[in-house]
């Protein structure tokens, strides 16, 4: 994977890099060529982007901050958590240039996520990682160990004490 690295997305010089991309679903083409780069000088998530060495855009995520509520998380993750809204870090965002997937680039950019999510829980509190997914990627993120929420059918996560047992051992 060492043919991948991970800008920010402030550091893309050529914005036609980001109207070229396309994952196969136009929402998250257009919300990397219209909104990310504002979204991320706003502060409302960070977009983050996987290039190869001939820097073509493989794919991308974003991350944003969230909570989440008490009733939605299944009895069996509850255990000590308080009654009120619980810390937790979106997936609010994740595509693979439409002619690249199935080739490990998912897999590499959640692990990216992953570092930078376990990074975050180092300096602030933050109990899950969420994502709302597509019908395409439920299976997806139930691979990589994400569980529904209560009465939620595409909405997923994965504790962070899970993500750091398996980054850190």
């Amino acid at each position: 994977m060492s043919d991948y690295r991970l800008v920010s997305i402030k550091e893309i010089q050529r914005k036609s890099l980001l109207k070229n991309f396309d994952c196969g679903i136009e929402k998250l083409n257009e919300f990397l060529s219209r909104y990310a780069i504002r979204n991320d000088e706003l502060g409302i998530g960070r977009t983050f982007v996987a290039l190869n060495n001939s820097n073509h855009i493989l794919g991308y995520f974003t991350l944003a901050t969230a909570q989440v509520a008490y009733q939605e998380i299944p009895d069996e993750c509850k255990g000590k958590l308080p009654k009120y809204p619980i810390p937790a870090l979106r997936i609010a965002r994740l595509a693979v240039n439409k002619e690249l997937q199935g080739n490990g680039i998912g897999k590499w950019l959640l692990s990216q996520v992953f570092i930078k999510v376990v990074q975050v829980s180092d300096i602030t509190g933050l109990y899950l990682i969420i994502v709302d997914a597509k019908e395409t990627s439920k299976s997806f993120y139930e691979y990589y160990g994400f569980q529904r929420l209560v009465d939620e059918e595409l909405s997923y996560f994965v504790v962070i004490d899970t993500v750091k047992k398996a980054i850190l051992g």
